[in-house]
């Protein structure tokens, strides 16, 4: 079986329920031609390139399904004699896919995108949280100026003041001699 991907593009001015009658019935041709559906999403409005039949958004759907030519054949035929429809494309993916295990890894797929997609969002908590915490600390923590009552102690070596009082004694004994 061959894997396809169809997307189409409906008629913004279509209601919702006109819209998902048209996805069902695209889906229900696959099925009736010997193909089986894999995925449908529907991407929603976008803006358009440029206007097609007057329109210069549209709502966009992907279909992804396995059959043979004649099923892929069948999807364009209708496409083409819908109203509805303002442009399609059809995209041969793979030559010979077994459908359920497409399936199972687009699963797989979306559960580890869906748990990446949580973990950056912990992440970014996370770092929102230590941003503000050093601020709330530094302003806690920071002694002030009427605190510091002798700076020099601080940076002065231990045992430097005795070698400025020796150094200042002993000039004072040049100059007496």
């Amino acid at each position: 079986m061959r894997r396809y991907e169809t997307i189409f593009i409906l008629r913004p001015d279509l209601g919702e329920s006109i819209q998902k009658e048209a996805i069902k019935r695209f889906e229900n041709i696959v099925r009736a031609s010997a193909g089986e559906m894999i995925e449908t999403d529907e991407w929603g409005f976008r803006e358009l390139a440029y206007h097609i039949k007057g329109e210069r958004r549209g709502f966009y759907v992907r279909l992804d399904y396995g059959g043979n030519g004649a099923t892929m054949n069948e999807i364009e035929r209708n496409l083409k004699l819908s109203d509805s429809v303002l442009r399609y494309l059809s995209v041969l993916l793979d030559n010979n896919i077994e459908p359920a295990t497409v399936r199972a890894e687009l699963e797989t797929h979306r559960r580890r995108s869906a748990e990446a997609r949580a973990a950056a969002e912990a992440a970014r908590a996370a770092a929102e949280a230590a941003h503000e915490a050093p601020e709330a600390a530094l302003d806690v923590s920071q002694p002030s100026l009427a605190e510091d009552a002798s700076p020099e102690s601080e940076f002065e070596p231990e045992g430097s003041s005795e070698a400025t009082d020796n150094a200042t004694q002993n000039g004072e004994d040049d100059e007496q001699a």
